[in-house]
């Protein structure tokens, strides 16, 4: 959790509207609402780093886009400032979505963005909890996720670490190094070498031009149509393949 004092924003264009919505509960104050619209030039950049916590992200890449543009929904209560900045810094671009306060009882304070990126745009996010939708993006794509499921379209080299929540990655044009707690995962479509470490939910994976590594905790396991496969350790649960183009090997 990101601790700053106030909310800013340095960006080219900044739009507000708010409504209230009540909760309710004795001993929680109502939830306030605000939007707010961003916009900053990325002619020059080549990179986004995102810090964000509570709430659902959404990053669209689109072709020949030369602005990154936000739209975040903000609900927090009195006495819980949140922060939203976006700004240059070298030849990337920094975003910073969160709140001053760890509140975590009730409806606590959270933020739902949607971003829209240049496609060829390098992500790097650290992200809170709540659900993640990436689609569209063809760059290399680092994320570490506390809590919420995970669904990327796309992209080129994936480097993901996870605590929870079911992930689908599909349409990879490169390789995966996959960290998960727990959680179902879905793989199709990769062009490149797979390496996942995962403690609990079954995984399945389809499609590979590459070799497959697994190190499985608990869980079925399901592999279909790879360049090769070692399974380091299967954990419990059902282990099936089929249509194996290389090496297979089980310890």
């Amino acid at each position: 959790m990101i601790m700053r004092p106030a909310l800013f924003a340095t960006v080219l264009s900044l739009s507000l509207s708010g409504c209230i919505i009540n909760v309710n509960g004795a001993d929680m104050s109502p939830l306030e609402h605000q939007h707010k619209s961003i916009q900053l030039d990325a002619s020059e950049l080549n990179a986004l780093v995102a810090e964000t916590g509570a709430g659902s992200l959404e990053i669209k890449g689109v072709d020949g886009l030369t602005h990154i543009t936000i739209e975040a929904d903000i609900y927090t209560r009195d006495g819980v400032d949140a922060e939203l900045s976006l700004e240059r810094q070298g030849t990337k671009a920094h975003l910073i979505a969160d709140f001053d306060s760890n509140v975590s009882f009730g409806n606590s304070p959270y933020m739902d963005l949607v971003l829209k990126v240049p496609s060829q745009m390098k992500m790097d996010i650290d992200d809170g909890s709540g659900s993640i939708d990436i689609s569209g993006v063809d760059a290399d794509i680092k994320l570490h996720d506390g809590s919420g499921s995970i669904a990327i379209l796309g992209g080129k080299n994936l480097d993901i670490e996870d605590g929870s929540g079911g992930i689908t990655l599909k349409n990879v044009d490169g390789e995966i190094q996959l960290d998960d707690g727990s959680g179902s995962i879905e793989i199709e479509d990769v062009n490149g070498d797979i390496t996942i470490n995962d403690g609990s939910g079954s995984l399945s994976v389809k499609n590979v031009l590459g070799k497959v590594t697994i190190d499985d905790g608990s869980g079925s396991i399901d592999v279909v149509n790879t360049k090769g496969l070692n399974i380091i350790d299967s954990g419990s649960g059902d282990v099936s393949f089929d249509q194996i183009d290389g090496p297979v090997s089980m310890h």
